[in-house]
């Protein structure tokens, strides 16, 4: 069990029915899911030891507001970012075939040409050939988002913890919990890039069957045109990176929004 945006898109990526996401309405639920046995220990340990830090100074006049401009600020960037790399995707930045390189690859596998296999080995071995620069570029860009969110919530704590006590309470709270669930939460998000590939493998298995016979880089390069398979691969691959950062945004926004209501004055 996970959150709503990473659960959106695991149901995106499934082949058969996927639990509904009104079951991740109960928040106690989905804490518990992403919990084992040692991160159940652990987030009980760091309870016991919640109270036991002096209170922080009064915060200063405007920190809350200042602390949730930071973290929008920061997360805008990012976002943006991210949508640079899929207005275009086929920049070499990106490290992307272009349709020679899959026309090189369909032959070389056997895929097409005069030995041509269209289906079993030879085109599962070419899919994962032509998949892996795309597989490396998703792995980047969560790898990005995961990074810089974690980045940006060690910056934001010492001014979460500014706020208040109920501020500081609640911010060590958010932190004993991300530690007890970060394996679950971990597992989660390995899933992604997997579910990907498999079907990025059968988009390109209809394709493959689709070419008529002699079939060359004329037909290869209109699987890159618009409404096309590939560039619907693409977009189910950005709406995946869109629910990695909706996840680790909101999870971060939360608790700034959370600290500021906390550190509030009466």
């Amino acid at each position: 069990m996970t959150s709503r945006p990473l659960a959106a898109a695991a149901s995106a990526l499934a082949e058969g029915p996927r639990a509904p996401l009104a079951e991740l309405a109960d928040p106690a639920s989905v804490l518990a899911g992403l919990m084992d046995l040692h991160g159940s220990v652990s987030l009980a340990r760091e309870l016991s030891l919640l109270d036991r830090h002096p209170a922080p100074p009064p915060a200063a006049e405007g920190a809350r507001a200042e602390v949730r401009a930071l973290a929008s600020d920061r997360l805008d960037e990012l976002a943006a970012a991210l949508d640079h790399v899929f207005a275009a995707p086929f920049h070499r930045r990106n490290k992307l075939p272009d349709a020679a390189a899959v026309l090189a690859t369909l032959e070389q596998t056997g895929v097409l040409g005069a030995a041509r296999d269209r289906a079993g080995r030879a085109l599962a071995s070419a899919a994962g050939q032509i998949w892996e620069p795309f597989g490396e570029l998703m792995g980047r860009l969560i790898g990005r988002i995961r990074l810089e969110t974690r980045a940006l919530r060690e910056e934001l704590a010492p001014s979460l913890r500014a706020l208040g006590p109920e501020a500081a309470r609640l911010e060590r709270l958010d932190a004993a919990i991300a530690a007890a669930t970060q394996k679950r939460r971990e597992r989660a998000l390995a899933e992604l890039v997997p579910g990907l590939s498999r079907a990025f493998a059968r988009a390109l298995r209809a394709a493959v069957g689709a070419l008529p016979e002699g079939a060359g880089i004329e037909q290869v390069a209109g699987w890159f045109g618009q409404e096309q398979w590939l560039v619907r691969e693409l977009q189910r691959m950005e709406l995946v990176v869109q629910a990695v950062l909706a996840h680790e945004a909101g999870r971060l926004l939360s608790l700034v929004d959370g600290a500021a209501a906390a550190g509030a004055p009466a």
